[in-house]
């Protein structure tokens, strides 16, 4: 971020990421400057005062774990029998509908177990034992813990908190060889991906962001891959049916079979079927962290107020990656589909 003088823009998890980042990269003169842990405090309160009101908060449970992490580690102000209600399984459960994420369970952990170490707590230490549990029990044959994306917070967590599980409840090397893995493949090209992956790799957590040596040092570990080949007009294309699906109010379904060069990702399967009829097809994006992600489509946008937004799936499978990275093959069906969380 260039200047924090928009701070009313971002959200709450939004600013504590800065917040992180700036600290870990030895810029904690801006974090004082710019009094970024007394903004994340007012944001802070406002995601709770939304919670306490509407049950839900302004944004979601995993901005809600990075915000404690940041306040924790930066000595900003918070109730410790707040944050332990806050993630108690009840509260957590009603609001993800029994749906667990991982890496919203795995940052929850990173989260609490700062606050606990600070002063502990009987109920947050629960709080950490029910959310291991249930990270641990989507632990993938091959090592995954949910999916590769989730894997790299999950070992962090698991890092930080040994003493909530057995040793033979989950063997480190294989997932670390599976992550490993996939660095050739360009799975952690992103730096927000990459950022998640990192620490784990180096046998750290995000808790030891406030320890970091700040004195320059030559880095060893590189996981920066090839950029990928575009597809050139000589490239073979491939057929996909592509799906716009209304769950919710059920009055879209709209369908239609587009050819795109092979290797394309899934955002350039939405543009050509926009390009084949506006009208049913159009859809808006806005870039993230991980990407470009789908904001509207056939003119219904999503909203967090309402827990609505596009899902991206692949024969009938959502995917755990984004429009503009996820690589479609020949005969994919493909949907973009409104969903609530």
């Amino acid at each position: 971020m260039k200047d924090f003088k928009d701070l009313g823009t971002l959200t709450s998890g939004q600013l504590a990421l800065n917040i992180l980042a700036l600290t870990a990269a030895c810029q904690t003169n801006f974090v004082t400057e710019y009094k970024l842990v007394k903004n994340l405090e007012e944001k802070f309160q406002e995601e709770i005062d939304s919670l306490d009101t509407s049950g839900h908060p302004l944004t979601n449970y995993y901005q809600l774990g990075l915000d404690v992490l940041a306040l924790c580690l930066l000595n900003g102000t918070y109730s410790s029998s707040k944050i332990a209600e806050l993630f108690s399984a009840e509260q957590m459960k009603s609001y993800i509908s029994g749906r667990f994420s991982v890496d919203t369970g795995a940052l929850a952990v990173l989260a609490l177990t700062c606050v606990n170490r600070q002063s502990p707590d009987k109920i947050i230490s629960k709080n950490i034992l029910g959310l291991v549990e249930k990270i641990l029990k989507e632990k993938k044959q091959d090592g995954t813990i949910g999916n590769i994306y989730s894997t790299g917070e999950a070992m962090q967590a698991l890092f930080v908190t040994p003493e909530y599980y057995k040793k033979e409840d989950w063997d480190c090397n294989q997932t670390l060889k599976t992550v490993l893995s996939q660095i050739p493949r360009g799975t952690f090209g992103l730096p927000i991906a990459a950022a998640q992956v990192l620490p784990a790799l180096e046998g750290k957590s995000y808790l030891d962001i406030t320890h970091v040596s700040c004195q320059s040092r030559q880095g060893h570990l590189n996981i920066s891959t090839p950029k990928p080949t575009e597809p050139t007009h000589q490239s073979k294309n491939i057929s996909v049916t592509y799906s716009v699906v209304d769950s919710i109010n059920n009055n879209i379904n709209e369908s239609t079979i587009v050819s795109v060069p092979k290797d394309s990702v899934f955002l350039k399967v939405m543009e050509a079927a926009q390009t084949k009829n506006y009208a049913k097809f159009r859809f808006t994006t806005e870039s993230g962290q991980w990407g470009p992600y789908v904001t509207s489509v056939h003119g219904i946008q999503a909203s967090s107020k309402n827990r609505t937004y596009w899902q991206l799936l692949s024969n009938h499978q959502p995917l755990d990656q984004g429009a503009g990275t996820f690589v479609v093959s020949d005969g994919d069906n493909l949907e973009v589909r409104l969903s609530q969380y």
